[in-house]
Formats: structure tokens, sequence, C-alpha cells
């Protein structure tokens, strides 16, 4: 009876140990998937919002660029529409030759007026680099001279677009970061998690840590990349070290078969509770494609919601793109080399882009390119004979399989081939296939 006894206690215990430590394996193995689902949608927000935004006030660059003798108080009212659907735009200020000479809302900023950028290297860099780029640059973040600190979109202006050999100024959208970073889900994470970012103007991980403790990234649980409409930012994420795993304790050793129970129940409501957490997040998670890692259709009607919301204030063109034969090459040849084919396309379809234009994939073969300040009949025919010239100019080869890479382009216009967003689409996908039915017919005939 006491073997009995002793060899039932020592399977109590050990039961609790082995419950205990496959509770603490479980629970850090479902922690890690929930934080890193959870690190994945603030990136995803952060990016959303910063690139939908800095689109949103380049309509203000756009009227200055095709008319510079335009007024202040026409710019005024084109800033005061925009500040009113985005919500992290603290202010907007305008830079002939570089100098600040308007700012909306006027009101704190007065001590902007007047300056000179030349005079503040930390700036200056930047507006050099925008101008040198002919695009879009992401500057801090930094600390503002009318005080606070916040990350600049520079927009350069030149008055002879799309030529872009008059240089006119530059106009800048001065982003609020803390109310970015808040709504982004940034300070939601929980108590025992510390969040670094790093890559000052947008210079990735080789840049410097703007937020959080460096120590972060000598370790980091999990990683992710923010990528800006210019350069890029480095999360990284670690556990404090108070957050380590905890021994059993004496009083579970003292209280072996109510622990037993209670370790069982406590993991299961955790587990259930984790599980239900990450479900809710992979619904919110991600505006990003898996295989091609473009934005995806949700992130493409994002943008092109706020580009549409500034009415003719903002024109715009989009390209829609079919991948042709790509499903005999799937049959032919298998998913991985269709798969391959795609990646290789979007690659190179990026590539060929500005900064301030957006490529995405709609699903399968289709593809769509957001195009701000593009619309005239001209710029278009030059973008497409780009596009089919760096996509289709050389022949794509993977493991053996030698394929040549044709592409069906559909172009429509903001607002002229409609106001509405599927009605742009519709004309874009008809003028799509339209295209590949002349590719067809010039196929048979060759």
């Amino acid at each position: 009876m006491v073997a009995f006894v002793l060899v039932y206690i020592v399977l109590a215990y050990s039961t609790v140990e082995y419950l205990q430590q496959s509770y603490l394996r479980d629970a850090e193995a479902e922690r890690s998937r929930g934080l890193s689902q959870q690190l994945a949608l603030i990136r995803a927000n952060i990016e959303a919002e910063v690139n939908a935004e800095v689109f949103l006030a380049d309509s203000l660059a756009t009227l200055i660029s095709f008319s510079p003798e335009s007024t202040f108080e026409q710019w005024e009212q084109v800033a005061m529409q925009l500040t009113r659907k985005a919500e992290h735009i603290r202010n907007i200020g305008v830079a002939p030759n570089d100098v600040m000479a308007f700012v909306y809302p006027l009101q704190g900023n007065e001590r902007v007026i007047g300056l000179d950028f030349r005079d503040y290297p930390n700036q200056w860099q930047t507006v050099q680099q925008a101008r040198q780029a002919q695009h879009i640059i992401i500057s801090g973040p930094l600390e503002l001279v009318q005080g606070g600190t916040a990350i600049i979109a520079r927009v350069p202006i030149f008055s002879d677009a799309p030529h872009n050999s008059q240089y006119w100024g530059t106009c800048s959208i001065v982003l609020d970061i803390d109310g970015l970073f808040r709504d982004a889900g940034v300070y939601d994470l929980p108590d025992n998690v510390s969040l670094a970012i790093r890559g000052r103007d947008g210079t990735g991980a080789d840049g410097e840590v703007f937020f959080g403790e460096p120590g972060v990234f000598q370790d980091p649980l999990l990683s992710e990349t923010v990528h800006l409409v210019s350069g890029s930012w480095q999360m990284g994420l670690s556990l404090k070290a108070s957050s380590a795993a905890v021994p059993v304790s004496n009083w579970v050793k003292d209280n072996l078969p109510r622990v037993a129970g209670y370790t069982v129940a406590l993991s299961l409501l955790l587990s259930f509770i984790l599980v239900l957490n990450a479900y809710r997040l992979a619904h919110q998670i991600s505006m990003q494609d898996v295989l091609t890692k473009l934005p995806n259709r949700r992130h493409a009607m994002l943008i092109l919601e706020q580009l549409s919301q500034q009415g003719t204030a903002s024109r715009f063109s989009i390209i829609n793109i079919d991948l042709n034969r790509f499903k005999q090459v799937n049959d032919t040849y298998g998913h991985a080399v269709g798969d391959a084919l795609l990646v290789e396309v979007a690659r190179r379809m990026r590539h060929t882009l500005r900064g301030s234009d957006t490529v995405a994939r709609l699903g399968g073969d289709e593809f769509l390119l957001i195009l701000p300040r593009v619309c005239t009949r001209e710029q278009q025919d030059r973008v497409k004979a780009k596009l089919l010239g760096e996509v289709c100019g050389q022949p794509f080869d993977y493991q053996g399989v030698h394929l040549d890479i044709s592409l069906s382009l559909g172009v429509a216009c903001f607002p002229e081939h409609g106001n509405a967003i599927s009605e742009l689409l519709h004309h874009a996908d008809q003028a799509m296939y339209q295209d590949k039915q002349q590719r067809k017919l010039s196929a048979v005939q060759a």
C-alpha cells in the first residue's frame, strides 16, 4: 500500500512536471505566433497609412506643377481639403526655390515661414535627394523647427512635367508620427514586449534607431520591414527579461493533484484565447500578396479610393496587366515554374516604376499599375513602352525552362474614363481584353 502511494505520488508529480513544461512550450509557441501576426498587422497599417496620405497630399504638388502661377489662396483651398481627409497630416508646406513661403495651417507654424532649407543640413539633404531622384523622399523622424517630432514627405516640384528639367521648389507633407503609431497599434503590444524601429530617413536595417531601445536588434524575437514610398524601416520585437518562463514553484509541488487539474484547465483556456485572438488578427492582417510581395487587391483599392476622393484636383492613370499564356505555362511546366514566372514579372515591373507609382497583384496572372500625375496619352504610351521593354525584353529562364514573356495592357484615366473606381477598372479591363484579342489576331496572321 505504501509502495502504491509512493508510486502514485511520483507519477502525479511527473505528470504535473510534464504538463507544466508542455504548457510552457505550447504557450510560448502560441505567444510567438500571436506576436508575429500582431507585428505584421502593425507593419501593414503603417505602410497603408503613410503611403495613402502621402499620395493624397501629392495632389497639391501636382496642382503647382501644372499651374506654377497658382496663388496662395488656391493652395490653401487644396491643403484644407487634404488635411480634412487625412488623419495624420499635421501641416503642408510649399517652398519655392526651397524657401518656405506657404504653410497650412498657419497657426502654430508661423516660425516656418521664410525658412531656407539650405540653413538646415538635416533637412536640406533629403530635399536635394528628392530633387535628384525626381520622386517623393521620406525624411525623418526629425525635430521640427516649430516644435515636435514628425516624418516629412518631400515632393519635388518641376514646372515642365514630365520632362522635369525646370526645378520649381518642394512641397513638404508633415505627418504626426505619434498619432500614426498609435492608430497602427504600436502602443497596443503586451507589457512584456519591447518594440524598436530603425531606419531614419528610410535607410532600413542600416539606419539609426528612432523608436524603442537599440538593444532589441541584438537578438530580436521577430522582425518586419516597413516599405515606404521611398526606402524602408525595420521593426524589431523582443521579450523583456522578466517574461522568462518561471519554474514550478514549491506550492505546486505541495498541491500536485489540484495543480494538475488547474494546469490542464488553464492550458486549455489560454490556448482557446490565443486561437481566438489569432483568428481575429488573421482577418485584419497584411495587405501584401504572399507570393510576389507586391501590394494585394485590398491595398490597391485603398490607394485608388484615396486618389479618387480628391476629385478632379488629382488626375491619375491605371494600367490593367494580364500575363499572356500563363495557364499554358502552369499546365506544361507545373505550378513551381508558374509561381517563379509571376515573381520575376513582379520584380521587373517594380524595377520599372517611379517611387510614387504602385504595382499590385490582383490575383492569378492579373496585375494593376497605379500612376499618379500620369494623365496624357503621350505619358501613358511612354510608360507602356518602358514596361513592355523592361518586362518582355529578356526571356525568363528557370531550371532549364526558357520562356518568352508577353503582356496585354489596358489603360484608363481618372476622371475621363469614370469617376467611380468600378467604372475605371471596368474600362481598363475592357481595354486589356481588346489588346489581348489584337495580339492573338496578330499571332495568327504572322
